[in-house]
C-alpha cells in the first residue's frame, strides 16, 4: 500500500454505520502507521471514535448547513487545511460526496456502493467481498488499495471515567449482581419487535432472578415505561429486577452499561453494533433485514453472536432490507427466550469448568 501522509476518513452517520467503518480504520493504521488520520463526521456520532493513535483529529460536518454554498467554503479551508493526499468515502451519498469534493484530496476514492452520484466525485473500488458484510465491503477499500486486512478489530473510545461512574451505580440498583442489557428500540418502526413481546420476555428474565437494564435514546422513553409497566402487571416484584435508563444515559454511559452486561439483547439496532464490537455475549433479533449484510459480524471469531431471525424474513445479502411491518412479530417470545436460556446455560457450564 502506497504510504499515503494524510488520511480522509468520511463517515458521518449514523451509530451502526460509523462503528461498521471501524475495522476499516484499525486495518489503514495498521498499513499505514505513521499517516495522518483524520475522521469527517456528524457530532452526535462521534463519541465513540477513538483517539489516537487511531484517529489524529476529528472534522465535525454541519449536516444542516451542507446545502450552503457558503459552508462550502468553510468546509473547504478546513479540510484543505490538512493537505490529504487520500480521501475515503464510506458514506456514497451525496452529503459526503459533498465533503470529498471539498477535501482537496489527491486520490478520492470509496467503497463499491456509491450512490446519489458520489461516483461523481470518488471512485468506488469493487473487491472479493462486494456481496458480503458490509464490514468486508468498507475493507475491500483497503485491500483495492494494496493494503493488508489480517483481523477485525474495532478500536473504540476510552470509556474509563463512565466505566467507574456506571459500576458505582450499579453497586447501589443491583448490589454487584450480574445483569442483561436489552435495548428494544431502533430508529425504523418496521425493525421493533412488540412492546408486550419485551415485557413477556424481561419478565421471565426476571423470574429467574436476573436484573435487566434498558437502554435506549430519549426517543424510546415511552416504549421503556411500556415494558417496565408490562413487567409489573406479570408480577409486581419482578419489577424490582428491571431498571429503566432510557433516555437517561450518554453514549459513552450506554457502552459502559452494554461492556459490563452478562448478556446484551436487541432489535437491529445501533447499540447492537457496540456490543458488537466489544465482542460481548448478544442474542439479536432480525425481520426485515438481513443479518448476512449488516447484522453483528464477529469474523473468524463469532461464537459470542446469536441470531433470532424472523421465520418470515425474506431478507438476503442481494435485497438486504423488506418493508414487511409483520416480520418481527413472527418471531416468539418462546424462541427468544429458549436461546436465552441455551446462553445461559452455557455460560453457567463455563463458569463451573
Amino acid at each position: 500500500m502506497e504510504p499515503y501522509k494524510n488520511i480522509l476518513i468520511i463517515k458521518m452517520s449514523s451509530l451502526g454505520d460509523v462503528l461498521h467503518a471501524l475495522p476499516t480504520l484499525h486495518a489503514l493504521r495498521q498499513n499505514c502507521p505513521r499517516a495522518r488520520i483524520v475522521w469527517a463526521v456528524h457530532e452526535n456520532f462521534s463519541a465513540l471514535l477513538p483517539e489516537k493513535p487511531f484517529i489524529d483529529d476529528i472534522v465535525y460536518v454541519d449536516k444542516k448547513k451542507l446545502k450552503k454554498l457558503s459552508y462550502w467554503f468553510e468546509l473547504r479551508k478546513t479540510l484543505h487545511a490538512y493537505h490529504f493526499d487520500l480521501s475515503i468515502d464510506l458514506q456514497g451519498l451525496a452529503k459526503s460526496a459533498i465533503v470529498a469534493f471539498n477535501s482537496g484530496a489527491r486520490k478520492k476514492v470509496g467503497y463499491w456502493e456509491m450512490r446519489e452520484g458520489s461516483c461523481l466525485i470518488s471512485k468506488g473500488l469493487k473487491g472479493p467481498h462486494a456481496y458480503d458484510h458490509v464490514i468486508e465491503r468498507y475493507l475491500d477499500v483497503v485491500r483495492c488499495l494494496g493494503g493488508a486486512v489480517n483481523d477485525v478489530e474495532f478500536p473504540l473510545a476510552s470509556i474509563e471515567k463512565e466505566r467507574v461512574e456506571v459500576a458505582a451505580k450499579l453497586a447501589t440498583l443491583t448490589g454487584g449482581k450480574p445483569y442483561i442489557v436489552v435495548v428494544p428500540g431502533t430508529r425504523r418502526a418496521v425493525k421493533e419487535w412488540p412492546v408486550d413481546y419485551w415485557a413477556n420476555f424481561v419478565a421471565r428474565v426476571a423470574y429467574s432472578g436476573m436484573y435487566t437494564v434498558l437502554l435506549g435514546s430519549a426517543d424510546d422513553e415511552e416504549k421503556g415505561r411500556l415494558i417496565y409497566d408490562g413487567v409489573c402487571f406479570y408480577c409486581k416484584e419482578a419489577g424490582d429486577y428491571v431498571i429503566n435508563k432510557i433516555g437517561y444515559t450518554s453514549l459513552k454511559e450506554l457502552t459502559a452499561y452494554i461492556e459490563g452486561a452478562t448478556l446484551f439483547v436487541s432489535v437491529d439496532t445501533g447499540p447492537l453494533h457496540i456490543a458488537n464490537a466489544l465482542k460481548k455475549e448478544l442474542i439479536a433479533l432480525f425481520g426485515p433485514t438481513s443479518p448476512e449484510r449488516t447484522g453483528p459480524y464477529g469474523g473468524k471469531n463469532g461464537d459470542y453472536i446469536h441470531l433470532v431471525v424472523s421465520p418470515t424474513s425474506t431478507a438476503t445479502t442481494e435485497h438486504p432490507v423488506t418493508d414487511d411491518p409483520e416480520c418481527m412479530k413472527a418471531i416468539t417470545v418462546d424462541s427468544v427466550w429458549q436461546t436465552y436460556e441455551e446462553v445461559m446455560e452455557k455460560r453457567n457450564d463455563r463458569l463451573n469448568e
